[in-house]
């Protein structure tokens, strides 16, 4: 119980400190509907069971073994925060009316579920500091001989309390108000939000771990 709940102490620190996930589910809750956020949010915890789960199996020995896979999802990441980035800049440059369109296009394509389950996915997954986190977590937290019934335990609690994070901040986000508020403030908010996804980009380029 003590390390589940050391565990879950951890997990919840970094799910609320803002980053490229909270940041791409609570756009898609305000500029789109709940049903995206939701799906953006879905997408975000898969990428987490997936790093958790290779965290699990000793990802971090591989990375030791091989740096250049670390290189390699580091450059893919970061450029894939940078197109991001630019994307939400060029959307800022729309129209009211462009953007009424667009919104109403996603939310009539099924194309769009795959979209935005798809968008949370690659934003989690193209951070290797996830990896990171979770190889350290679970290597001062799990002992080296844990029972494999505590592991399969810790590994449930971090992809529910990431999908109990996400769902709150995908309902929360798109409330009629707060989408009206977004709305009447569109063009800085995306330009906001754009220069934060090229931010986390940039330093993910940039940094050497």
């Amino acid at each position: 119980m003590n390390v589940l709940l050391a565990v879950a102490a951890l997990h919840l620190v970094v799910l609320v400190v803002p980053g490229p996930d909270v940041l791409l589910v609570s756009r898609a809750a305000l500029a789109r509907s709940r049903r995206a956020a939701l799906l953006a949010g879905l997408g975000v915890c898969l990428g987490i069971a997936c790093w958790a789960g290779l965290a699990l199996l000793g990802i971090n020995f591989l990375f030791a073994q091989f740096p250049w896979i670390h290189g390699v999802i580091k450059v893919a990441g970061g450029l894939y925060l940078l197109w991001m980035g630019l994307n939400l800049w060029r959307s800022a440059g729309h129209s009211e009316a462009e953007a009424g369109t667009q919104v109403l296009a996603h939310s009539d394509s099924a194309r769009s579920d795959w979209a935005s389950l798809r968008a949370g996915f690659l934003t989690n997954i193209a951070n290797p500091k996830a990896a990171v986190f979770f190889g350290s977590v679970f290597s001062s937290v799990l002992g080296a001989h844990t029972a494999p019934g505590l592991k399969l335990a810790v590994f449930g609690v971090v992809v529910a309390l990431s999908l109990a994070w996400f769902a709150l901040v995908a309902c929360g986000m798109s409330t009629r108000p707060v989408q009206a508020a977004y709305l009447r403030a569109r063009k800085g908010i995306d330009r906001v939000a754009g220069t934060l996804m090229l931010g986390f980009g940039g330093l993910l380029l940039a940094s050497r771990d």
